[in-house]
């Protein structure tokens, strides 16, 4: 039975995180305020490590990614998914006294995830007061997925009567298709079910120039402003891959940061940042969805124009200094890319605005590290080379198209 077989074979779609192109981790840097000496190098290596269980959706509702995998299908679902044979298969279940409206069964499954990340940075001071710095992020995803599908009464019935009836091999096809059904539908869309991805990406490089600015009052008070600019160095997005990763935007791109340093009575400490980045256009291959239920962004397009685009970052912390140069931080982060629109020639207008909604994300996360810095103690004498060593946790509070898990980090600096 050939209809039957390439039928049932495009019965269901995934439904992953429609906002996988702009999804952002609760990482953070401690803020202060300083440039290095003239003549000196810096040397820093940060990591980070992340969950990628749950996600903040495009409504703002936390869920597990594994939710995506749960659907209910109909044998309506069924002939809808093949618009040419979908006539005959709905003839075979009705002949069978199958109900277009029951329920053929339920996908379930499982997606658990790791992201973790590596980002040296070189730095060097021009004057004792003006840096330049250099960095360049990479990131690791691991991820394990599974999924199964679980026929209803109904089916069993179904298949029972087509065996019954001299039509084992159809109730054999049918049997195999259902629990093929996603590969088969991701192979159908060009992408690839991957149930164990272990992969590297590199991201964009950013070189960044800091100036440490003068201010009355030099001993309480710190200020600075540091130019950036980010290349299009990241790993080119696997267009085929279910999950949509990558490291960075492969776009050039400029970006300024204000930081202000304040000493408080009682070795407290108050800092403030504020930056933003502005991404340039260009023309990337990006998915765009069939209508506002296809999360999956099933429609692809290797020519789609990107406009222009904006990234903010707002930080706020205090900071307690112990004796033997150990201080406790605590603060909170407010990361917002703004909404970029696409455009192109293949699929219609409102196809391009729903990717472009999707291209926007929003995270309000809170943060505390410890950190040690012996950099008062090499000035004494004690210790022979000046550093400062840190480790914190990120926790996302609320956000759109954001991981919500926890973001470990640590951090290691020398200076030279």
């Amino acid at each position: 039975m050939r209809v039957l077989r390439l039928g049932i074979f495009s019965l269901l779609i995934l439904g992953m995180s429609g906002g996988a192109q702009a999804q952002v981790l609760s990482t953070f840097v401690r803020e202060q305020v300083g440039s290095l000496p003239k003549g000196r190098f810096m040397v820093s290596y940060f990591t980070l490590s992340s969950s990628i269980d749950s996600a903040f959706g495009d409504d703002g509702a936390k869920k597990a990614l594994s939710s995506n995998l749960s659907q209910s299908v109909t044998f309506q679902k069924i002939t809808q998914q093949d618009p040419v044979r979908g006539n005959q298969l709905a003839g075979l279940f009705l002949s069978n006294g199958v109900n277009l409206s029951d329920s053929a069964g339920a996908l379930s499954g499982v997606i658990q995830g790791q992201v973790s990340g590596k980002i040296p940075v070189v730095g060097y001071g021009l004057t004792d007061d003006l840096g330049v710095y250099v960095s360049i992020p990479v990131l690791n995803f691991a991820i394990d997925a599974a999924y199964q599908f679980t026929p209803s009464a109904r089916t069993g019935v179904l298949l029972s009567n087509l065996s019954a009836n001299d039509q084992a091999s159809v109730a054999q096809e049918m049997n195999a298709a259902l629990n093929t059904s996603l590969e088969s539908k991701l192979y159908q869309s060009g992408f690839v079910w991957d149930p164990h991805l272990n992969r590297n990406y590199i991201g964009d490089v950013q070189v960044m120039v800091m100036k440490v600015l003068p201010v009355a009052d030099r001993g309480r008070r710190k200020q600075s402003l540091q130019a950036s600019v980010v290349l299009p160095t990241a790993s080119d997005q696997d267009i085929h891959d279910l999950y949509g990763l990558k490291a960075g935007d492969r776009r050039l791109g400029f970006g300024g940061k204000y930081s202000l340093e304040q000493a408080l009575p009682g070795r407290f400490q108050v800092n403030l940042g504020v930056s933003g980045t502005y991404l340039f256009s260009n023309v990337q291959a990006r998915r765009v969805p069939r209508d506002g239920s296809d999360a999956l962004n099933e429609n692809l397009d290797p020519n789609t124009q990107v406009s222009g685009g904006a990234k903010f970052a707002g930080q706020a912390q205090i900071r307690y200094s112990f004796p033997k140069w150990l201080a406790l931080n605590a603060g909170a982060l407010w990361q917002k890319r703004m909404e970029e629109t696409l455009e192109g020639s293949l699929y219609t207008p409102f196809q391009y605005d729903l990717a472009s909604w999707r291209s926007s994300y929003d995270l309000v996360s809170g943060y505390a590290s410890l950190d040690l810095n012996s950099i008062p103690a090499f000035l004494e004498g004690n210790f022979l080379f000046p550093a400062v060593a840190e480790v914190g946790v990120g926790l996302p509070l609320f956000g759109r198209n954001a991981i919500s898990e926890p973001v470990f980090q640590l951090q290691g600096t020398m200076f030279f």
